[in-house]
């Protein structure tokens, strides 16, 4: 793996943009109401994010009741040899976490956290998954690499603040990583950002997602596009969304990380996309 090869990597919710299948909400039964509640939501983080980043996603919905679970994927500490945290590794390490938490599971995963998902469906066909929603996430299928669908402008806004060294996809410039990734402009919300940052393994968005879209059709999928993202572009998120057929949308005026910048907005629309 070389530093040229492409990888990580609401309430101002735009209405326009929310539920495109449909401008009113489904009418649910009490029985629907009540089986919508006994799913677990976990939260699966991306590429240079840790698992805390979705803590006040994670309260909001506590707030309400619902059960949820965060999962840290390996390779959040630099004292492992990154080129071990393979797409492979990742995703084995989430079927263990997700054999754990009771079914069944509602996924909210991130940008390369939504490769992640799609291996781990593939290796742990014993987990019962109802529901997955995409915050402005990479979903490959069918033979494809994480970020197949990302543009060349998404590449080098991604390497504006990241450098490969040792295996490692390193924070190098701060300043712009927090422009590439974030549309945050307090220091506080800044700070908030790189104290939920961190180095990526490389090796991990290089790999193969055999999934078949056929696989996937079964399980209610939804989509929260972020409209100021540069790292996935909203042209991009568009592609990725129509390539596994999703029809459910929702938008959110944030960058790359809505739940650090925009997190309130961000668990109003998983609680609709999920029907919480």
């Amino acid at each position: 793996m070389n530093s040229k090869v492409w990888l990580p990597l609401s309430c101002a919710v735009i209405l326009s943009g929310c539920n495109s299948t449909s401008q009113q909400a489904p009418v649910q039964s009490l029985t629907q109401e009540t089986d919508a509640h006994k799913k677990s939501v976990i939260f699966i983080h991306g590429a240079h994010s840790k698992g805390t980043a979705w803590s006040t996603v994670q309260s909001q919905l506590t707030k309400k009741g619902i059960s949820n679970y965060v999962v840290d994927l390996p390779g959040r500490k630099t004292t492992i040899d990154p080129k071990s945290i393979t797409l492979d590794h990742a995703a084995q390490s989430l079927c263990t976490h997700l054999r754990s938490y009771p079914q069944p599971l509602a996924l909210v995963a991130h940008s390369q956290g939504g490769a992640v998902v799609h291996k781990a469906i593939t290796l742990c066909n014993d987990v019962n998954i109802s529901d997955i929603v995409y915050v402005s996430a990479v979903a490959p299928i069918e033979g494809a690499k994480p970020f197949a669908l990302l543009s060349k402008q998404d590449e080098d806004h991604y390497f504006s603040g990241i450098t490969y060294e040792d295996g490692w996809m390193k924070i190098s410039d701060t300043s712009a990583y927090l422009s590439s990734f974030t549309e945050a402009h307090s220091k506080s919300q800044q700070q908030f950002v790189l104290d939920n940052s961190v180095d990526e393994p490389a090796i991990t968005g290089d790999g193969k997602v055999m999934l078949s879209k056929a696989t996937l059709a079964p399980i209610n999928k939804a989509y929260v596009f972020a409209i100021q993202d540069k790292i996935i572009s909203l042209s991009s998120q568009k592609k990725i969304a129509e390539s596994i057929g999703i029809t459910q949308t929702y938008s959110l005026d944030s960058g790359h990380l809505p739940m650090l910048t925009k997190p309130f907005e961000l668990a109003e629309v998983i609680t609709q996309a999920l029907q919480l």
